[in-house]
Parts: structure tokens; sequence; C-alpha cells
């Protein structure tokens, strides 16, 4: 149970990242990470090692979103599957491309910065939650989780080569 805890805690904000690549309903991307890792708490053992553990991971999470495609009748396509694109396609591929290694490198940062001021700005920033509903479920002060944020917000900036 500690080993899949600490798997959780190392992974969500990855995994969170990497299915809202594909999908955009908050929603949706909340129910696919939860079903990633319902899957991984199923089939995977003690013994798998780390590799081993983010591998599953990562095949579950395109397994699900290949799903939730199906289901709902949409056409899902890897980009290594693609065969020929136009310009404008090849344009586009290399600007998702450098949005996702800009989100690696934010994913990466934020592993850097400490635990509550992360969830505070995914809350604020990603979830699109006010500063005052988070002060309010975790009993502080708006003034506390802006500093929280804004913390997050200066040590991105100084540490990426791009301004929000």
């Amino acid at each position: 149970m500690d080993s899949f805890k600490k798997i959780y805690s190392e992974y969500k904000h990855r995994v969170y990242f990497f299915v809202a690549k594909y999908i955009s309903d908050e929603e949706d991307i909340e129910e696919l990470v939860q079903d990633i890792f319902m899957h991984l708490w199923k089939y995977s053992s003690e013994s798998d090692s780390l590799s081993q553990t983010e591998a599953i991971i990562f095949k579950s999470a395109k397994q699900e979103i290949s799903n939730f495609y199906r289901k709902k009748k949409m056409i899902y396509i890897p980009l290594e599957d693609s065969q020929q694109v136009s310009d404008e396609e090849n344009f586009d591929i290399e600007k998702k491309l450098l949005e996702e290694d800009q989100l690696k490198k934010i994913e990466g940062l934020l592993e850097q910065v400490p635990e509550r001021s992360r969830e505070f700005f995914i809350k604020n920033k990603i979830q699109n939650l006010s500063l005052f509903t988070i002060a309010k479920e975790n009993d502080i002060s708006k003034t506390a989780v802006e500093k929280h944020v804004n913390k997050v917000l200066k040590f991105l900036k100084t540490n990426l080569n791009f301004f929000f």
C-alpha cells in the first residue's frame, strides 16, 4: 500500500499532463487518470521495478485514451502512426512537440516546488479554481494561497525561457 501511495504521488501530475495533451475536458481527464491508477492497482505487483511501473502507467494511459475516443466515436491517431502529412500538419506537429517539451519542463520544475504550493498552483492555474475557493477549502487566507501560487509562477518564469 505504501509503495502504491509513493508511485501515485510521484506520477499523478505526469499522468494528468500526459492525458491533458489528448483530452480537453477536465472531468474526462480526472476520470481517465483515476482509471489508469486503478489499472495499476489491479495489475501491478510489489516486485515490479520502477521502470516496469512507469511503462505500465503510460501504456495504460495510451489504452485508456484510445478507449475514451472509441467510446466517444472519435478518431485518435498517435503521432508516430500518421503516415503522410501536409506542410500545415507538419507545422501543427512541430508546434505540438514544442508544447510537449515545454510541458515536460514545467512538470519537472513543478516537482521541485513544495507540495502544498504545487497543489495550490495546479488548482488555480490548471483546474481554474479561484484563490478564494482554494483558501476556503484549506482554511487559510486568500493572500496565503496567492503567495503560494505567485511563488510557483516566479520559480517557473525564472527557470523557463518563455513568459506566461
